[in-house]
């Protein structure tokens, strides 16, 4: 699949000078994460299953490192490090290859941070304010550094939602001492570790460590510990990317048949949590709102719609780690270019749409 090819290469890390493995002074072997084929579901019971661009579709194998690295500064804008002025190829996560290559330290913008008893960690890429990139980034990395032990201070955004504050909490990494970062500066470390959930390379891994992340945060909410079956249909809405033009129309015709429109950003993270590890089924349009399938019980049916300009397996992979049921069908956008914001130019084939639904409803356990 040569879109998903490209994918994978605009999600690996960029090239900078030198990687992690070279300047730390301590490497350790978190997990490693196997090959695994997607969740099945029978597709002899299901119609055109050319649709599912995932059908076949099997995780990365990588290997997951905690670093401890010295000496390092950390860029905000790129939320790059560098090392001896030179950027890290590793902790570059999708950004612009020429901006990278051109980062230097800028003498008036460094911080020096003041050393600290246990470990300081950074712990978000640069988009660290998408639900999906704290979900799938942060929470796992969270969940090791909770771990180890020691105290822990955290390089976090200047600017955080109260779900991100929740979520510290339930790991107990609530602190007066965290470094909250500032736009446009740079920050000097004599001791950083990294983890290397945050670059994003376990995006399309399935992690036991992540899975556990999930199941951790699960009960500390609260969360159902047996699915009541209910059916989700997760509503763009007013979501800034890829939107859909006659979206409203499916989520109407989608309530008629026992589905609840589910806003994720009006609920807080406890509340979103109990939501979806209620849930027998959760169907939505690949985007943020789709993290909180990390949430559901083993089993549960998911059903993501994927825009053609944008064939990304994300969902795909934590389906999978979380032993979920999964099925996914593209739908044309009319986008002009594959990227991940564009709006789709041309409606949602609703009908066919809710026919992929009636098929899949049949294969719940109640049905």
């Amino acid at each position: 699949m040569q879109l998903l090819s490209r994918l994978r290469h605009f999600f690996s890390p960029s090239a900078g000078s030198s990687g992690l493995a070279e300047i730390a002074r301590r490497t350790s072997v978190l997990e490693t994460c196997p090959v695994q084929p997607v969740s099945p579901l029978c597709a002899s019971d299901l119609s055109h299953p050319e649709r599912n661009p995932f059908r076949n579709w099997e995780s990365m194998a990588i290997t997951i490192q905690h670093y401890a690295l010295r000496d390092v500064v950390l860029d905000q804008p790129l939320m790059t490090l560098l090392h001896a002025g030179q950027p890290v190829s590793e902790t570059v996560y999708v950004q612009d290859p020429e901006a990278v290559r051109a980062l230097r330290i800028r003498p008036a913008d460094v911080i020096r941070c003041p050393t600290f008893r246990g470990i300081t960690a950074s712990c978000v890429d640069h988009w660290a304010s998408n639900y999906y990139h704290w979900v799938a980034h942060t929470v796992p990395t969270l969940h090791a550094l909770s771990l180890t032990g020691r105290p822990v201070r955290l390089v976090l955004p200047e600017h955080m939602h109260p779900w991100q504050f929740e979520t510290l909490d339930f790991f107990g990494l609530t602190s007066d001492e965290h470094i909250r970062l500032q736009q446009g500066r740079q920050y000097a470390f004599e001791a950083l570790d990294y983890i290397s959930f945050v670059n994003g390379s376990a995006d399309f891994a399935v992690s036991e460590l992540s899975r556990a992340a999930y199941a951790r945060l699960r009960k500390a909410a609260g969360g159902s510990a047996v699915s009541a079956g209910r059916l989700l249909y997760i509503e763009r809405g007013s979501s800034a990317n890829r939107h859909v033009p006659n979206e409203a129309e499916l989520a109407d015709a989608l309530e008629k048949l026992g589905f609840e429109r589910v806003h994720p950003e009006t609920l807080s993270l406890s509340e979103q949590i109990r939501l979806f590890s209620d849930a027998g089924m959760v169907m939505g349009m690949l985007g943020a709102g789709m993290a909180n399938i990390a949430w559901c019980q083993p089993g549960t049916l998911v059903y993501e719609l994927v825009p053609s300009h944008h064939i990304n397996p994300c969902f795909a992979a934590m389906a999978t780690q979380g032993a979920l049921r999964y099925w996914a069908d593209v739908f044309q956008t009319g986008a002009a270019q594959e990227n991940h914001t564009d709006d789709a130019a041309i409606p949602l084939p609703v009908a066919d749409i809710l026919d992929r639904v009636r098929e899949l409803t049949a294969l719940l356990p109640d049905a």
